[in-house]
Parts: C-alpha cells; structure tokens; sequence
C-alpha cells in the first residue's frame, strides 16, 4: 500500500471503518525516576536531573488510572521492573494493530531497549502475536509516535527523532497499513503524541510549529476542526499530551487553561489531571498509558 504522503492523497483514499481501542495498559511507577537525560524536558535550566516525589506521582498515576475506569475502561497493570525508570510511559514499546496482532517497538535509545521484552511477554501471555521489526528497520517507538485516526484506519506517523522514516515505510509498505507520515522539526516535540492529539474523527488539538510545512499543510487541510495550543502552553504544560478515547471525554494535563476552554467551549467533557512529575521526564496523560482493542 502506498505511503499517503500528500494532502491529495489523504482526501482522496477510501478508508475502511476502525473502532476505537477500548483496553488500557499501565505500568506503576514504582521505579519511576529521571535517572539520565534522552529528552530536552529532562533538564531545567539549572541543567541538572529534576527530583521525581516518587509519592506524589504515584498519586498522579492512580488519579489517571481512576479517572479510565470512571468512564468504563477496563485497564491492565504491567509490573513495574527496577532500573527502568521511564517503563511507566506505557504509550511507547508497542503499536496494538487489531485485537490479535501488535508490533513491538525499537527504542531510539538504549535506556529503554529492555522495557519492550515486558510488553511482549504480556502480549504473547493474552494470547496475542507479538511482531518485532526486521534488522534492516531503524527506531520505532509505538503510540508515542503512531496514532490512530479515531473511525478510521487511517495511522498518523510522526517521524525525525524517536521514529525513523524506514519504520514508516515498513509500516505502509510491508504491514499494508494507510499511513500519513509526518516530519517533526522542534527537538522538545520528540514524539507526535506530544505535539498532536485526535480528538474525534474531524477534531484535532496540535502546535503546528512541531511540523514541516508540507506535514502542517496535511493536517490543516485534512481536519475539519483544529484546534491550535501555543508554542508555550504546549512545551511547558504537555496540553497536545492530551487523550480522548471516546470523543466526547478528553483528559486534559493540569495548567492548559486555553486549551480547557477551548475544550469546554465545544462541549467535550474535560477532566483536568495533574502529571507534573511526569512532565519533569518529558510525558504526560497519553504517554502513560496504551490503549489497545
């Protein structure tokens, strides 16, 4: 299947209906820390490591886990493995493809490589098939930077620093999937879920500066709604961090007070969730969680 790699090609491609993911999958934070720097969030301008309240966000991590069954989630604990700190951010070992198959990531850096063995061990133990990448792929890191299109099966594929182009190529091309790339450019934007959320099917939250031109032009052009964080509120509060896994509710990062007007505005039903500690390792709501079929 060809790369939908233009605006032209994205409006005219038949899509087939896809429902949404309705599984959650969450690793306790038991071992969460910021023990290295891979990200430019995990320094301050002091540039030395922040202090994780390992407390506190244990706190934060129930109050989400809470908040998913409140709605009528049904969620998944994966244990936590010591000397894994950022194993919590369960959004990137794998990309979930349909209730049978999932394929596993390739982790940009070699702090994380051990936590996907975890993730495919659970996998393969739910009776799932666990597909791992060909050598000649490079760095892939799951729903960090592959989202679903919500109704569709379409996947948006954010590619430049934790995802490489021959992983979207893979992905199309082998896999068979309907997948519009895009090229991210702002190094504090590393993942599309840090810069892009998909609300419903023609609502999308992004901060177009995260993107090339030709990939900005493929989103304002293919949405009916958009709406725009600032550079500002995005890179310090994780507002594009944002999840809605029904279209009517979004869990929303504490502090995006533009964004959760926007939201509210609309109708949509916000829920307001502090993630400061985790911030301080450079996620937040959606990188915390997988949701999987």
């Amino acid at each position: 299947m060809p790369l939908l790699l233009q605006l032209e090609d994205l409006q005219s491609y038949a899509f087939s209906p896809l429902e949404s993911p309705s599984k959650v999958l969450m690793v306790r934070p038991d071992h969460f820390d910021v023990e290295y720097q891979i990200n430019p969030h995990m320094k301050g301008e002091s540039q030395e490591l922040p202090t994780i309240d390992k407390q506190r966000a244990l706190f934060q991590w129930e109050k989400l886990k809470e908040k998913c069954e409140e709605i009528g989630l049904s969620v998944t604990t994966i244990p936590p493995h010591e000397g894994l700190p950022d194993m919590v951010f369960a959004a990137n070992q794998s990309l979930p493809l349909d209730s049978k198959r999932v394929l596993l990531s390739r982790m940009a850096h070699k702090e994380r490589a051990e936590e996907v063995q975890y993730f495919k061990e659970f996998f393969e133990n739910h009776g799932m098939t666990a597909l791992e990448l060909p050598e000649e792929v490079g760095k892939f890191e799951g729903t960090g930077d592959a989202i679903w299109h919500p109704g569709m099966d379409l996947l948006w594929c954010g590619q430049g620093f934790r995802t490489d182009r021959t992983a979207t190529t893979y992905l199309g091309e082998k896999l068979g999937l309907a997948l519009a790339p895009l090229t991210l450019v702002d190094p504090y934007f590393y993942h599309l879920d840090t810069c892009m959320c998909i609300i419903d099917v023609q609502t999308v939250v992004w901060t177009p500066k995260a993107f090339s031109e030709r990939s900005q032009r493929m989103i304002d052009g293919f949405f009916k709604r958009k709406i725009e964080v600032s550079y500002e509120e995005a890179k310090t509060t994780f507002a594009c961090n944002s999840w809605s896994p029904d279209g009517e509710n979004v869990f929303l990062p504490l502090g995006a007070k533009q964004l959760k007007a926007d939201l509210s505005n609309l109708g949509y039903k916000v829920h307001e969730l502090d993630t400061s500690e985790f911030i301080k390792a450079g996620g937040s709501v959606f990188c915390m969680k997988l949701a999987y079929f």
